[in-house]
């Protein structure tokens, strides 16, 4: 059975830690400017990063969703009842000063809500993704002048929300909310995230390795680029931005400040989390064929995907978005590794027998 990318939550203690995100709230400071805040979502991956920052900063928050995934992680946040595809009636007659979109998957979705919405609140900041880009996506592209990811057919409302047509359906959602809001429309366009309660093997893989201690199989080029951002980097900043006031149009939401290389970066992971682990690179093409399997957790080394591990930052650097360093992402990832399952549709890659069967052969193979 498919399952959503959204949180999965094993038991009551992991509710619990989920809804207590390491924000450091003794150390973040009350905004200058109390907010209203819808989110329409709330209970997923960033959604908690989101609402333990804004109460961190002092803002009033408000939940909408189905109220099916984790409904008791905020019990002290208002919560309203209702579905993206047309029961918006628990929105009718409210006020808010922003509203941040994490759950609009597709444009009509995206239509009801901004049309509903509109009058009543200030901003509206749509989580989209840098997959709502074409394929022509050049590495000296920005925001203005990369082109939109296109439909190659009418959109269809039952393709799982990460289907094929995930990216030209995200850049279908901005252009409803921008034709709605205008300059009050903001379009965060996210790469790949990661951090805590990421239900994704894309970094966690590699963790779980290093904590095992074991030989790491790493296909492909050594130096090739990948850009993740942390959760918790995101979505404080994304709060800032709706303080701030005068956010409007895409940014670009990637890190780091410039993309990581692959043999530094895992190789700074083994050195951040005190693992015992080597790291054994493996030709790409020799994987391809010894195994049909696709491991998804290393991205620098899909075909094709290397404009879009070197998308331009300057415009969300030049609005305050920062990074914390990937080794504090790693270790409170690793201090958490089992309180959040991995999607379901999203665990492609290596067992741990496959590993060691291909470095077996890898290493016979070079003598």
């Amino acid at each position: 059975m498919k399952t959503s990318r959204r949180l999965f939550i094993q038991s009551a203690t992991a509710l619990g830690a989920l809804a207590a995100l390491p924000v450091c709230a003794n150390t973040i400071k009350p905004a200058a400017r109390q907010l209203r805040l819808l989110v329409l979502g709330g209970t997923g991956f960033i959604g908690p990063h989101e609402i333990n920052y804004a109460l961190a900063r002092g803002h009033q928050v408000t939940m909408f969703n189905r109220g099916k995934t984790a409904p008791g992680m905020f019990p002290n946040v208002e919560a309203l009842i209702g579905d993206r595809n047309g029961e918006l009636d628990a929105l009718k007659g409210r006020d808010w000063d922003a509203v941040i979109d994490n759950s609009g998957f597709f444009p009509r979705h995206a239509r009801l809500s901004a049309e509903l919405l509109h009058g009543h609140v200030g901003q509206y900041m749509f989580v989209s993704s840098i997959s709502a880009y074409s394929n022509s996506l050049r590495v000296e592209d920005d925001e203005f002048t990369a082109a939109y990811a296109s439909m190659g057919g009418p959109v269809d409302e039952s393709e799982h929300i990460y289907g094929p047509t995930y990216g030209a359906r995200k850049a279908l959602c901005e252009q409803e909310i921008s034709r709605v809001y205008g300059d009050q429309a903001i379009n965060i366009r996210p790469g790949i995230i990661t951090g805590v309660g990421d239900p994704t093997e894309r970094l966690r893989h590699w963790l779980r390795r290093m904590v095992a201690g074991n030989e790491i199989l790493v296909p492909g080029e050594q130096n090739l680029p990948v850009q993740y951002i942390d959760a918790a980097d995101l979505c404080g900043w994304m709060i800032r931005l709706l303080e701030d006031g005068d956010a409007s149009g895409p940014y670009n939401a990637v890190g780091a400040q410039e993309p990581y290389r692959a043999r530094p970066f895992l190789e700074g992971l083994v050195k951040a989390t005190g693992s015992r682990s080597t790291l054994t690179w493996v030709d790409w093409e020799w994987v391809k064929k010894q195994t049909r399997e696709i491991p998804s957790y290393a991205p620098w080394y899909r075909e094709g995907a290397t404009p879009f591990m070197q998308v331009n930052n300057d415009r969300a650097l030049a609005s305050g978005l920062t990074f914390r360093p990937i080794g504090d992402t790693a270790n409170d990832m690793i201090a958490r590794l089992d309180e959040v399952a991995v999607d379901a549709d999203r665990q492609g890659g290596f067992s741990a027998a496959k590993e060691a069967e291909l470095l077996a052969e890898w290493h016979a193979a070079q003598g």
